[in-house]
């Protein structure tokens, strides 16, 4: 895992598409090309505290490849993984 992750990001959204256009990391804005895989993680239901709610896209952004999450409990966009 790249240093400095996972990490808060700003994304932003294109709502027809149901896609991310782009997203704010280290002081750049990252172009997204395409979204290759989106999966969901909702487990931890019966406890507040151990609730986890995320939405996951592996997107494809300037030739790199990068897992981000929505965390829905939070309300947030983490940047989880570069690849």
């Amino acid at each position: 895992m790249a240093q400095g992750l996972p990490a808060p990001i700003t994304v932003v959204w294109r709502p027809l598409a149901r896609a991310p256009r782009a997203f704010l990391w280290r002081g750049r804005r990252w172009r997204v090309e395409r979204v290759l895989q989106r999966w969901s993680i909702d487990t931890g239901w019966w406890s507040d505290e151990a609730r986890v709610d995320r939405r996951y896209l592996r997107v494809v952004a300037e030739g790199r490849v990068f897992d981000l999450y929505l965390d829905r409990t939070l309300r947030r966009w983490i940047l989880e993984r570069a690849l």
